[in-house]
């Protein structure tokens, strides 16, 4: 980088002064490091209240005692940055912190804008492409670029614009702005894919757009479709300046440029060259943080009388407001207040915001109850509890009564999660007599169900809950603290069932219990909990043995004497000095009264098993401590603590010194429309991470979750397991991390490939009709499920797609997403016919009885002359070839494989003369799962729509005449419907209907298709070798296509949870595939078969035929899925004639000694669900780059 030598006299002297203090590189005392600390802090807290003549006050003092610390150049030049006149000063300082500290981006990108500012944008740019040279994924940088390009005249530079905020949203996928600007230039670059699948994909992860605002992204979508770029730009940037005022769009704003203010840019908040001294674990926390009261500053000096509070980023603009409602007792009635946070300018709003009811308040709790993005309030109220809904623009409304969510007037408190596994949040609460659990119906509507789940069946006075998956199998469990101690753990069945388990989990309590709280506080992956005791005798720390039952640690906080007389009400473990391990505040009183001022005790966790008394770092006369909450309320990167104390007064104590170490936030953004069903939030998912040897867990139980990373720069990896329990990884994670759900599938089918001549291609995915378990709706109060019936298909594929190699032909079997395939039966069949006729069988997903197999033979066909979908798109040119172009017409619903209601309108011409008529249509099918299905079947307001016929009737009108043609069997299959003599009237044109998601290739309609002069001949395969391969990447050209496997480009290692069970074992399999006989190969997710079938018995293909082939399989599907009957294990294991799956007492599996010894001799292969929960504990970079190599 060139360096800058104009140097002012003052400047000169103060580096002079400088160079003559203390060498920080050498050992320095406590003392010493304790004033630097402090001058760092308050600098940090200055530029944070703007007040940045101070600011650089306190950075010069901090660099007169550590002159060889870079922190102190940059953020004294970031002062000057943001003060009049000084940017001479600024550069100069900025320039000296680069010179300690090489390539810090963070630096240079400030050192950057110094030259915009000064007019000098050649330079800027050039100082920002080297940062990426070393830093290629630096937003700020990333994004400074892109605006410079953007704003040039010529074409190179805008599509270097582009590519830019690409890399962007590949980095922070949920960042609206990024997003917006990428599609306004994609769109003016020509780039029509590109803008279209960032529109779409900007739909799928807004919180609900504003009503004006869903016509302008539709019709930019509708317009792209049709390659119109003109209009569609108009419409995007009316999209586009329409979201310009929303709070989400801003914080995006924010994000990408690191503060909101004129200047962009941030301070540095870590040491860069610092040698701190020797200490232990519990004077570092001791001298690096304090809190400092800055109730009065922020302006909540004057609130009292608050009854209850809660956080939540209310607004949607990215920081932490404040909810709390003032009971004035000699009034009798209550005031309720938001307290929104405007980066660090508070405001106070107490009317016209929708919140007013009579009564006194005792919680409130927050959460997105209907998945718009948005935080709702259910506040618990001695008179009527109340549910209000957030509509995103600081408006409630009261859906108490329309939501039929009647909470008993003794409730004590509640809590929202995903209890059934179906993706939106459900309610339980605890009274002073019968719980009770309200399922939420997805619908805006909830239902009791705490009879039927088993939750209610003990009368106890309850006075908490803590929700977790404690036994680590994949779904939330409950516990339930009484005031009498008599707790209550219930694991969660499945299917909306609880067992009480109490008695084998050791969580005996003999105190009186107030609060529990969940955390993983040893870093051992399993979750664990406190539970605090009024008495103040028997505070325990219950650790979780690995498999849902625990122990007391009675030895973890045996070091806090103050502990056995502090009556505690409420906990909470959060990482205070951002070290990676939890620390616990606990709040209340002692019980003795000389020491009542102290009603907060702040543990810090030692590293070595146990906790060290750190409350000296809070300020004094806290008072009786009722309710708090930590969160980091002025994004500074450390946590701090909110609290209401038993006079109703609230105080916030903000954490100076807890952002020296580096940290984590993690956002997860459930997508809104085409989801596989998370909530919006992600709740109740499960959040590890891996920063070189430090391993660290949460559960989601709020919008964003802190990690501390200690003295490391940044986390290799962070897995989420999202509530519908699909794992997602991201790589070397941004310091402000949002993570958006992948639009994958969990589950529908196994893989087929064929060696083409030159590679293994993808040919198409089989098993599709069997899904076992798969629940379907709810009849009679109960769940239905998916018939029992083996699959017994035959699939086409051309055969440009399979060639001979050594005589043979070679298919690869796979098996990839999550779900055991049980594989019967396999056979290879040529089918030979004259070159001028194309052969087809109809792929069509049917119940049983299946139809026989038929070989439709088509010579001539009829291809629409129109095709026109209900929004008057012409889709002709996407159907009269199959050339892999689908229509693209279709608008998403909420559910992944629903989309609105839409209508495809087909016009053949004249039919009159023929005496058969046959509709083929080729396309794929993106398919629900068994979760989407449990949600639809709760819900009024949604229904899967099967794909009907509607012919012209004679009078001109629309009338059905096929009610349910079928669907395609996953991946480009082809429907062949009959419709002879199923016309009206002489007016051939047909009207396709449906609310599936399905995308269509080719259509046509054909008036002969006889199987004359079709040879049919079927090989056995050869050889069948199981072996483990991996799992492929997946790609997908744009939103209308399929996602297709690369055989070749794959990932090792643990994808998904696996069925548990014995599997079959690696080798050879080939007796098991010749015959259909219950004994199968048993698959689990990253197998594959190798199959091979000899073409030495072949006949020769005659001059002027060629050869296509069809797969024939047997055998049964079971998914992973959480609401799968069984999906947990290998077992039940399916046979041929049973009547139903899952089935019960009155039927087995054959074990006669064929049988027995079939499992016996082949199902070896134990596999358990210990290598995923390991798999990010035992994570390094090292071992995934040598995976994916070997994999290659």
């Amino acid at each position: 980088m060139n360096k800058i030598l104009k140097l002012s006299p003052v400047s000169l002297s103060l580096i002079f002064v400088l160079h003559i203090s203390c060498n920080t590189h050498d050992e320095i005392t406590l003392d010493l490091f304790n004033q630097i600390l402090s001058y760092r802090n308050t600098g940090l807290a200055k530029i944070e209240d703007e007040l940045f003549s101070d600011a650089s006050r306190a950075f010069n003092s901090l660099i007169r005692l550590a002159p060889q610390e870079a922190s102190g150049y940059a953020n004294l030049g970031w002062s000057y940055l943001q003060s009049p006149g000084k940017l001479d000063s600024a550069e100069i300082m900025l320039q000296r912190a680069a010179d300690l500290s090489n390539d810090n981006p963070d630096i240079d990108y400030l050192i950057a804008k110094t030259y915009e500012l000064t007019g000098r944008p050649d330079k800027a740019k050039e100082v920002l492409i080297n940062v990426l040279r070393g830093s290629s994924n630096h937003i700020l940088s990333i994004y400074q670029l892109s605006e410079y390009y953007r704003r040039t005249s010529n074409n190179n530079g805008k599509q270097e614009a582009e590519r830019l905020l690409k890399k962007i949203i590949e980095v922070i996928p949920g960042n609206i702005a990024a997003h917006l600007k990428f599609i306004e230039l994609s769109i003016k670059n020509g780039n029509s894919e590109e803008a279209l699948f960032s529109l779409q994909t900007v739909n799928q992860i807004l919180p609900s757009l504003p009503d004006e605002a869903a016509p302008l992204s539709n019709n930019a979508i509708q317009h792209l479709r049709n390659n119109d770029f003109d209009k569609a730009l108009v419409q995007a940037l009316m999209f586009h300046n329409l979201l310009k005022s929303t709070t989400y769009y801003k914080s995006g704003i924010t994000e990408l440029r690191g503060n909101p203010g004129p200047i962009s840019g941030r301070p540095l908040y870590r040491f860069t060259n610092l040698k701190a001294p020797k200490m232990t674990v519990k004077e570092k926390a001791l001298i690096t943080i304090k809190y400092v009261d800055i109730t009065e500053k922020i302006g909540l000096g004057n609130i009292s009388q608050v009854s209850t509070f809660d956080i939540g980023d209310y607004d949607g603009d990215g920081n932490q407001d404040m909810f709390f409602s003032q009971w004035r007792g000699n009034k009798q009635t209550t005031k309720h207040s938001f307290f929104y946070n405007r980066n660090g300018e508070w405001k106070i709003v107490n009317s016209k915001f929708g919140i007013n009811h009579k009564g006194r308040d005792i919680k409130s709790v927050t959460a997105d109850y209907d998945n718009d993005g948005f935080l709702d309030l259910l506040i618990i109220n001695n008179l009527k509890s109340k549910l209000y809904k957030n509509d995103g623009s600081g408006q409630f409304t009261d859906v108490t009564d329309i939501s039929g969510l009647s909470l008993p007037l003794n409730t004590m408190d509640a809590g929202f999660f995903d209890y059934d596994l179906e993706g939106d949040l459900d309610v339980f609460v605890v009274t002073t007599t019968k719980n009770k659990l309200f399922r939420n119906n997805s619908d805006g509507t909830f239902t009791d169900v705490s009879k039927r789940s088993t939750i209610s069946e003990l009368s106890n006075s309850s006075v908490d809950m803590a929700f977790g998956d404690f036994d680590d199998d994949g779904d939330v469990d409950l516990f339930v603290v009484n005031m009498n101690g008599s707790n209550r753990y219930y694991n969660n069945r499945r299917q909306g069932y609880f067992n009480d388990n109490t008695k084998m989990t050791g969580l005996s309590f003999a105190g009186t219990p107030s609060n529990v709280e969940v955390a993983d506080y040893n870093n051992d992956g399993f979750l664990d909990l406190f539970i605090t005791d009024l008495s103040g005798e028997n505070h325990t720390i219950f650790k979780n043995m690995n498999d849902g039952s625990f122990e007391k640690d009675n030895q973890v906080l045996s070091q806090i004497n103050e502990l056995d007389s502090f009556a505690g009400i409420q906990a909470e473990f959060f990482d205070v000095d951002n070290d990676g391990n939890l620390d616990l505040l606990v709040s209340g009183s002692p019980t003795s009264k000389e020491n009542y001022s102290s009603g907060l005790l702040l543990l810090h966790h030692n590293g070595q098993g146990g906790f060290d008394n750190i409350s000296s770092i809070l300020p004094n006369n806290t008072g009786l401590i009722e309710q708090i909450r930590t969160d980091d309320i002025d994004n500074d990167g450390d946590l701090d603590i909110i609290l209401l104390d038993d006079r109703g007064n609230l105080r916030v104590l903000r954490n100076d010194g807890g952002n020296i170490n580096n940290h984590l936030k993690v956002r997860l953004a459930g997508l809104r429309t085409g989801s596989s069903k998370n909530n919006y939030f992600g709740f109740g998912s499960k959040l590890e991470i891996k920063s070189e040897g430090l391993y660290q867990m949460r559960a989601v139980a709020k919008p964003i979750t802190h990690f501390g990373l200690g003295s490391r720069e940044e986390a290799d990896i962070v897995r989420v397991v999202w509530s519908n329990g699909v794992a997602q990884n991201r790589y070397a994670p941004k310091k402000n991390q949002t993570i958006v759900e992948t639009q994958v599938l969990k589950g529908s089918c196994p893989y087929l490939y064929a060696w083409n001549g030159a590679k293994f291609v993808f040919v198409t995915d089989v098993l599709w009709p069997s899904a076992l378990g798969m629940p379907l709706g709810i009849m009679a109060g109960e769940p239905f499920f998916a018939f029992p019936n083996s699959t017994d298909e035959f699939l086409s594929f051309s055969g440009e797609k399979i060639r001979p190699y050594n005589d043979k032909y070679m298919l690869k079997f796979t098996s990839e997403l999550w779900e055991t395939p049980y594989l019967d039966k396999v056979n290879l069949v040529a089918l030979d016919h004259p070159d001028s006729i194309d052969v087809y069988i109809n792929e069509t997903f049917t119940p049983p009885p299946y139809p026989p197999k038929r070989i439709y033979r088509v010579s001539e066909k009829h291809h629409p002359v129109s095709a026109i979908d209900d929004r008057g798109n012409d889709l002709k040119q996407s159907l009269i070839e199959q050339d892999l172009t689908y229509t693209s017409h279709l608008t998403p619903d909420k559910y992944q494989g629903i989309t609105e209601l839409h209508d495809l309108t087909l016009d053949f011409g004249d039919f009159n003369d023929t005496d058969s008529i046959f509709l083929f249509l080729q396309g794929w099918l993106f398919p629900t799962d068994a979760s989407i299905n449990v949600n639809i079947s709760q819900s009024i307001n949604t229904n899967l729509i099967f794909p009907s016929i509607q012919a012209i009737n004679e009078n001109g009108g629309w009338e059905t005449i096929i009610g349910n043609i079928g669907f395609p069997k996953g991946k480009n299959k082809t429907i062949v419907v009959d419709l002879t003599d199923k016309f009206l009237s002489s007016d051939y044109r047909l009207r396709i209907r449906t609310n599936m998601q399905i995308y269509w290739d080719y259509i046509f309609l054909s008036t002969d298709v006889s199987d004359e002069n079709v040879k049919i001949i079927t090989m056995e395969p050869s050889s069948a070798i199981l072996q483990y391969r991996g799992f492929s990447i997946v790609n997908r050209k744009n939103f209308s296509s399929p996602h297709i496997p690369d055989y070749y480009d794959i990932t090792t290692g643990q994808k998904w949870r696996d069925l548990t069970g014995t599997y079959t074992k690696y080798g050879d399999v080939l007796p098991l595939l010749l015959e259909s006989d219950s004994k199968y190969v048993i698959m689990n997710a990253g197998d594959e078969i190798s199959l091979e079938f000899l073409t030495s018995d072949l006949p020769s293909v005659d001059t002027g035929w060629r050869r296509d082939f069809l797969f024939y399989n047997d055998g049964w599907l079971k998914d992973g899925d959480l609401n799968t009957a069984n999906g947990q294990t290998v077992d039940l294991l399916p046979f041929h004639g049973m009547s139903k799956y899952p089935y019960d007492n009155n039927e087995a599996y054959p074990n006669s000694i064929e049988f027995t010894d079939y499992r016996k001799n082949y199902n070896t292969r134990t596999v358990t669900t210990d290598s995923f929960k390991n798999a990010i504990r035992s994570y390094s970079s090292a071992n995934e780059h040598q995976g994916r190599a070997n994999a290659k």
